[in-house]
């Protein structure tokens, strides 16, 4: 029992367990031929574990992953974060000018909600089967006209057209963001580029509010979508020329994560070891025309003969996997290719139906709504701030709204900077102390302190605005809400990619459904909500759920890897007959 997760009465591996650090497991006999990390975390076994082929994600340049990343970034905050909050700070001046109330003048950020929901699992089956790439490309540029179509608008009916385009936009890098990262990146590396995902998902938007609210004041609320248009022309250009696609058939003994057990390191061991000796002959080969190289070779190769002799080389003659030529290098125009092949087999049906199913999951069906909840709350008060500041007796105007912004942007910051820097100590420091052995629930153990925050944040927003409170105080207990949330959205986040990554896309597809159908529900009411029981009663009830979700993170931790098990053993989607994760399986 690693630090009070119970253990299941199996000796069999359970998907979502890692055996990442070599040196406290004592295993280098049996890992010692899989690949590592390099520098200073050489001990770490990599897992996934990359193929042989240049072209597998895993295996490009830091360089290269870490551009394509911040492309996918710039993605997520152009066609993912903007569209939402670009008129929460002027609804009041929106809703003049176009001769609406605040309420519908809210719902044009509801149906973009709404239509993301809609899409979200139909856009993520589409680039699942056909990749990522295609589907990035085709929201920037539906996400660009929807832009355009904004700028243009004079009437309420156009802008929402517009609102629904850009709605469309956001679902393919909602709901495929996060997986890419799974894509480019290993299992010990990505919690903090999922801490940067959710910095951008609910940070970066109070920032565009203060931009926004600036603009609405000063030049009109059509101007944002004038100042807007290039940088989406620009992310346009930026997704189509430097993004390849990050999607890649890799058979499934490499997925150490998900299948890993004694006998597939053992092996994958042998495979690795038939490799390296490939290369080895390779080099060996090139070495003869080259004296000075060739006692450099002899003695690599009598180094790693004793390191092949250690992974018992009788599995060399066992595996069933035969030898193959490793493709070369795709060129630059290669990758630039928007059709890939087709990367799974399941119909797109079939996927989207997936998608539905993955809420038979408990622990997945948790994250979903969990992280769906919180986030909420502050969608909900970045909403109504609009109308409570605007009117008595704050009577502040747009771009003073939107200033009120930065309290949530600093905390969010700080949030994201806190989960980025203690991420990846505290699963290495657990995962050493647990025999070399990760466990996905060790990231629930930060949902704790995020919880704490969290409800201090609702009650304190709730009597503060009741009471008139002073606006920076007001903006430093948004900012301290906006803190706790992005850090458990972070850690329980990364515990569900970790625990269940080959239901990793539907799992966050289905986070994004419920999120923006959630959403668009509270664009409903959340206004008359306010205006008939005022910011004490909305701010306990939001801490309330909060507290009770934030809870079940208890059972989650103490029973999860025990349900990972049963879940692997009794796969209520494969039992459906809709299980879609054969990509590249043996």
């Amino acid at each position: 029992m690693a630090f009070g997760i119970l253990e299941p009465k199996t000796t069999s591996h359970v998907p979502g367990t890692v055996l990442l650090d070599q040196q406290a497991a004592g295993s280098e006999v049996q890992t010692g031929r899989l690949k590592h990390a390099a520098g200073k975390n050489s001990h770490i076994i990599l897992a996934p574990q990359p193929s042989e082929d240049p072209n597998d994600p895993l295996n490009w340049s830091w360089w290269k992953k870490h551009i394509i990343l911040a492309v996918i970034f710039f993605g997520t905050i152009v066609h993912g974060v903007v569209p939402g909050p670009i008129l929460n700070a002027g609804i009041l001046a929106i809703s003049a000018d176009l001769k609406r109330t605040p309420t519908e003048v809210a719902k044009l950020g509801g149906y973009l909600l709404l239509t993301t929901g809609a899409v979200g699992p139909f856009a993520s089956s589409i680039g699942r089967k056909y990749g990522k790439r295609p589907a990035y490309v085709f929201s920037s540029i539906i996400g660009t006209i929807g832009i355009i179509v904004s700028e243009v608008a004079s009437d309420y009916n156009t802008l929402l057209a517009g609102r629904i385009l850009q709605g469309v936009a956001v679902a393919a890098y909602e709901s495929l963001a996060v997986a890419s990262i799974g894509d480019l990146f290993f299992v010990h590396e990505r919690g903090p580029r999922v801490a940067m995902i959710m910095f951008l998902l609910g940070a970066v938007s109070n920032g565009i509010s203060i931009i926004a609210g600036v603009i609405t004041a000063n030049l009109g609320w059509n101007y944002n979508f004038h100042v807007y248009v290039p940088f989406a022309a620009l992310q346009t250009l930026m997704v189509i020329f430097y993004c390849p696609e990050t999607m890649y058939r890799r058979k499934a003994i490499y997925e150490i994560d998900t299948l890993g057990s004694e006998e597939n390191l053992e092996k994958l061991a042998s495979i690795e070891a038939r490799a390296a000796r490939h290369v080895e002959n390779r080099d060996e080969q090139s070495a003869t025309d080259d004296p000075e190289k060739h006692a450099h070779v002899e003695s690599q190769a009598a180094s790693n003969e004793s390191s092949i002799n250690a992974v018992q080389t009788d599995n060399l003659h066992r595996t069933t996997t035969t030898d193959s030529v490793i493709p070369a290098p795709k060129t630059y125009w290669q990758e630039l290719a928007l059709y890939n092949g087709s990367f799974v087999d399941d119909s797109i049906i079939k996927m989207t139906l997936a998608c539905l199913a993955i809420l038979l999951n408990l622990g997945a069906l948790y994250q979903i709504i969990m992280t769906g909840l919180i986030i909420a709350w502050y969608v909900v008060i970045a909403i109504i701030s609009g109308v409570i500041f605007a009117s008595p007796p704050y009577l502040l105007s747009s771009a003073s709204v939107g200033y009120l912004s930065a309290g949530p942007l600093i905390g969010g910051l700080l949030g994201s900077v806190v989960s980025f820097l203690a991420s990846g100590p505290l699963t290495r420091t657990l995962t050493r102390r647990n025999k070399g052995v990760y466990e996905p629930e060790f990231c629930l153990l930060a949902v704790g302190p995020g919880a704490v925050i969290m409800v201090a944040g609702l009650v304190g927003w709730g009597y503060a605005v009741h009471n008139f409170a002073n606006v920076y105080v007001i903006c430093f207990i948004w900012g301290l809400l906006l803190f706790g949330i992005i850090i458990t959205a972070t850690f329980a986040t990364q515990w569900s990619l970790d625990a269940y990554r080959q239901h990793s896309t539907e799992l966050f597809v289905m986070n994004m459904v419920f999120k923006n159908f959630f959403y668009y529900g509270l664009t409903n009411y959340i206004i008359n909500w306010y205006f008939l029981h005022g910011t004490i009663h909305m701010g306990g009830i939001m801490a309330g759920i909060t507290a009770a979700s934030c809870l079940l993170a208890i059972p989650m931790y103490i029973w999860g890897k025990r349900y990972r098990n049963y879940w692997h053993h009794h796969n209520l989607i494969t039992k459906l007959r809709l299980e879609t994760d054969h990509s590249g399986a043996e």
